[in-house]
């Protein structure tokens, strides 16, 4: 019964309050800045493409060299297992 009209009394605490009213400039603005159009210099959008080509190129660079690496790794284990003979 007390938690009912705790929830009731919370409920009915809102209708007292007034209904706010927005400026009549307000939707007007929105608008203006929703279609504002920002412009980006073709300097950046070339700065950002080559960027990203020379990030590319080092992570393929640098994906090649270390799977060489661990093939010349491979082959020298190998090679040196054959010659001994020892597995331990």
């Amino acid at each position: 019964m007390e938690t009912e009209n705790w929830i009731n009394e919370v409920l009915n605490s809102a209708n007292g309050m007034m209904k706010v009213v927005p400026d009549d400039s307000l939707f007007s603005k929105i608008e203006n800045r929703i279609n504002r159009k920002t412009i980006i210099s073709s300097q950046w959008i070339w700065v950002t493409a080559a960027s990203f080509i020379i990030l590319l190129s080092l992570n393929i660079k640098l994906i090649l060299v270390k799977s060489n690496k661990s093939s010349e790794q491979t082959e020298l284990l190998a090679s040196f297992m054959s010659k001994t003979n020892q597995l331990y």
